[in-house]
């Protein structure tokens, strides 16, 4: 091989050997271990990691990003599902009112006041504790529906209680049959135990309401008498009519 041909080879292996990077490793005293890496190979590798750790930024970014709108669009569900329970309860309760509501009206209608006659009379303590007021009594055959309120008479309103027996016989029979309700004896046409009756007790009224059935079909008028009694046995008021 002449000079000429051994320096080009020479210069080709410079080159080659320029492009590579030498790594030294000492592993003991006089021994030495030589590793040649390609600078292509790092840079590659440069790339794929620089790569990587942009990559990994972006998708743990990306990861709490989504995992925070997840819990706000969780926390909004759980208040939009109390808030649509809440709107269900109150409807509801509309609803009931509404029906409550309908009732009422539809009994007012129905109950109309039967005309009261010459027997319409009351009879209270002095001095006046309690009153009837807005009695209604609706008869047919052997059903007697009787509404009323009961009203708290005392200037100062202070509560009253006591027990109230409603009484019916059939006008102008001597040895007519007398219903009680609440269901109790009678001795000289009043009751014998007062606590037997409808207990009530009241700031200002109360309406009682009621649905009787006679053990038989009466087309005679009767005479309705409504007794109320204070907590002692005292009788307070005593209202009488003819239905």
């Amino acid at each position: 091989m002449g000079p000429s041909e051994r320096k080009s080879s020479e210069v080709r292996g410079r080159s080659k050997e320029k492009d590579r990077l030498t790594i030294m490793i000492f592993k003991r005293v006089g021994k030495v271990r030589t590793v040649k890496l390609s600078s292509r190979i790092l840079l590659g590798a440069f790339v794929f990691f620089l790569f990587y750790i942009v990559a990994t930024i972006f998708l743990t970014n990306a990861y709490f990003s989504a995992s925070r709108k997840t819990t706000m669009q969780a926390s909004k569900m759980a208040k939009l599902t109390g808030e649509l329970a809440e709107t269900r309860e109150a409807l509801e309760r509309s609803k009931q009112h509404i029906v409550l509501l309908e009732e009422y009206l539809r009994d007012e209608k129905e109950q109309t006041p039967e005309p009261m006659s010459t027997a319409d009379y009351t009879e209270s303590s002095f001095p006046k504790v309690v009153e009837i007021n807005d009695l209604k009594v609706k008869r047919d055959r052997s059903v007697l529906q009787v509404n009323f309120k009961i009203v708290n008479a005392q200037p100062q309103e202070e509560p009253v209680g006591g027990y109230i027996f409603i009484l019916a016989s059939v006008k102008g029979s001597e040895r007519s049959e007398v219903w009680v309700y609440p269901s109790t004896l009678l001795r000289n046409g009043k009751p014998i135990d007062y606590k037997q009756g409808h207990r009530f007790f009241i700031q200002r009224f109360k309406t009682v309401d009621g649905t009787y059935t006679l053990n038989k079909a009466i087309d005679e008028p009767l005479i309705l008498e409504i007794l109320v009694y204070d907590r002692k046995g005292g009788l307070i008021l005593k209202k009488v009519v003819e239905v």
